[in-house]
């Protein structure tokens, strides 16, 4: 399996010295190695040896039918899900791991597979990406406050690299204490628990690195954290479908397009893009043409500093079914997040929702009543509709946080 790390890493590392021709053409050649496991998909069988583009583009909620027609190991959907099952009870599932996904802002939960050799491609890919080459030549141990545990790292675990799963079933107080006791150089967190062990005072000396996913983090959050913590934590943007993307070193999040084909879909109102997704790498589970929910929003088009030729976009804000469409006017995710947060402070928890008729702001009972007011009316001055603020949001619970809702059916009472 090390061999296996090393061999991703080196691969992952030469690909970003790439131009973007190259990477063009090295996903060619991934595409025609991809073909023998898409014949043994049942999905795409049809479909194997043709260009990319004559394949159909899938919704992630046709795949979770029926996960059998989507794997190339001849597995059904009632033995993955068992096998999913059973890796949330801590039970092996041998070489071909599977497991369920953090899940949806709505609480849908997608599944995953992958052998041993995908998980060390993973690992690799993630470790060439996301460090420098000077931390791998320190050990490092690493803390993934995730929902699920880390069957992805756990069998790839040396004496130079530690892994510990933080669950985020523990409140974040328990949680952080684990984390104190630990230790980490290097911690992976939701945004909601990063601003939770802000507020709490997070003492982690050792931390040399430190990202955040699962969820949208703002501008605003990302300094409050930076701030409290002393890192600036990086983005890294993952779902079921795919490790798709990462912040570098500078501060620019790329697209991974040196191991994925990802098709940008525009969006009828605004200036974003849907992606269709397709992981040139994953054998056991082909993703080819999966339309994600998530918004893309293109960076400028200049090179980066890092050397990195993978597009460059904006942190994701939020999903396709999270714009607000109040007749005339379109909001993206980011445009509520940036109005409320210019007056309300990062470190309160808020949640803002709307329907046709009416918008609501929502924000915990101890949130100043001054500042609640101020991000009421920047919210007004962009939306139709009337704005009112609750003081009545509960902590978040759940594996992910909703910011931003939109509940078309709901009319003001």
């Amino acid at each position: 399996m090390q061999i296996d790390v090393v061999r991703s890493w080196w691969r992952t590392r030469r690909a970003m010295r790439m131009s973007a021709g190259e990477l063009a053409a090295y996903r060619e050649r991934q595409w025609l190695a991809l073909q023998p496991a898409l014949v043994r998909t049942p999905a795409l069988a049809q479909y194997a040896g043709k260009p990319l583009g004559e394949y159909p583009i899938t919704e992630i909620s046709d795949l979770r039918t029926d996960y059998g027609r989507w794997n190339s190991l001849g597995l059904t959907d009632a033995e993955l899900r068992e096998m999913a099952d059973a890796a949330e009870r801590g039970e092996d599932t041998g070489d071909v791991v599977v497991g369920w996904s953090t899940g949806s802002g709505g609480g849908t939960r997608g599944l995953f597979v992958a052998n041993a050799r995908e998980r060390a491609d993973y690992l690799g890919q993630s470790l060439a990406r996301l460090l420098p080459l000077r931390a791998l030549l320190h050990r490092q141990r690493i803390a993934l406050h995730l929902r699920a545990g880390s069957a992805l790292y756990s069998d790839v675990e040396s004496g130079r690299m530690a892994f510990r799963h933080v669950s985020l079933d523990r409140s974040s107080a328990e949680a952080l204490r684990e984390l104190e006791a630990y230790l980490p150089t290097i911690l992976i967190a939701p945004p909601h628990r990063l601003i939770d062990f802000a507020r709490q005072g997070v003492n982690l000396p050792d931390l040399r690195h430190l990202f955040t996913g699962s969820e949208p983090i703002s501008a605003a959050e990302t300094n409050y954290v930076t701030s409290m913590v002393g890192l600036r934590p990086r983005s890294i943007w993952q779902a079921t479908e795919g490790f798709l993307g990462a912040e570098c070193a500078e501060g620019r999040l790329h697209l991974n397009d040196h191991a994925l084909a990802i098709e940008l879909e525009p969006v009828c109102g605004i200036s974003a893009f849907r992606p269709i997704i397709t992981d040139l790498r994953r054998r056991s589970q082909p993703v080819i043409r999966l339309r994600g929910d998530d918004l893309v929003e293109l960076a400028d088009d200049g090179s980066c500093a890092c050397g990195y030729a993978g597009r460059m976009i904006r942190p994701v804000a939020g999903r396709a079914g999270e714009l607000w469409r109040l007749g005339d006017v379109t909001l993206t995710p980011r445009q509520v997040v940036e109005a409320v947060e210019g007056a309300l402070d990062a470190s309160w928890n808020w949640q803002a929702s709307a329907g046709q008729h009416e918008a609501i702001l929502r924000v915990t009972r101890d949130a100043p009543a001054e500042a609640a007011a101020r991000a009421q009316q920047a919210l007004a001055r962009l939306v139709p509709v009337h704005v009112r603020v609750e003081h009545t949001l509960p902590a978040w619970t759940g594996p992910k946080r909703r910011k931003v809702v939109w509940t078309p059916s709901y009319t003001a009472a």
